[in-house]
């Protein structure tokens, strides 16, 4: 049977134009500072990993005020790289990555920042060319909202509650929450067009 491996990261933070150096995301915007997994297998929900990530040197405003991760915890955190070896070490064949907007967490964020620090690896490619399920864009959301949901709008649809929005940590606990309930309603990941969507990146 297949898990669903419900994944979040923040990030430093996009690069606001005007904003004052202090402002600037650093060393580049979206630098992943925080990662968290959740796993549903079997209707069962159990958090697999979390942590923060060593590198960022400067957060945006936005971030400073609505992520609770601070440049100090992040001294403590592990490395990119690192995190994608644990990542990658979770996942099992016929593993389901999702996220709640897809292209951001998997593309902008990891590919992208792994990209820009010269980093490459098998565990890397491992993740990003694994099926992928992104509950934003996908064809039950299209049909229920008519446009991309944002994440307290598809709590509300699934009766989840999000602790904390914006810390990777209650971000998966809720969409791992909202995985489960969509599997015990029949609904979402039993689309006709699923196949098309759980397709890795060309």
């Amino acid at each position: 049977m297949t898990r669903f491996v419900c994944l979040d990261f923040e990030t430093t933070g996009f690069s606001v134009k005007g904003a004052p150096p202090p402002e600037w995301p650093l060393p580049f915007a979206n630098y992943p500072i925080q990662v968290s997994v959740d796993i549903v297998e079997d209707g069962e929900i159990n958090h697999a990993y979390d942590t923060v990530i060593k590198g960022a040197r400067q957060l945006s405003k936005w971030v400073c005020e609505n992520v609770p991760v601070t440049l100090q915890s992040l001294e403590f955190g592990r490395t990119l790289p690192e995190v994608v070896r644990d990542i990658a070490g979770l996942l099992r064949d016929g593993d389901t990555i999702v996220t709640h907007n897809t292209r951001f967490d998997l593309d902008t964020v990891l590919a992208a920042a792994s990209d820009r620090i010269g980093y490459d690896s098998l565990e890397l490619r491992r993740i990003l060319t694994a099926p992928r399920f992104c509950t934003m864009t996908c064809a039950y959301s299209k049909r229920v909202w008519g446009r991309s949901p944002s994440m307290a709008t598809l709590c509300a649809h699934f009766e989840v509650t999000n602790g904390h929005a914006h810390d990777a940590m209650c971000d998966t606990a809720a969409l791992a929450q909202c995985v489960a309930e969509a599997l015990r309603r029949g609904v979402m990941f039993n689309d006709r067009s699923i196949a098309g969507v759980l397709m890795g990146p060309a």
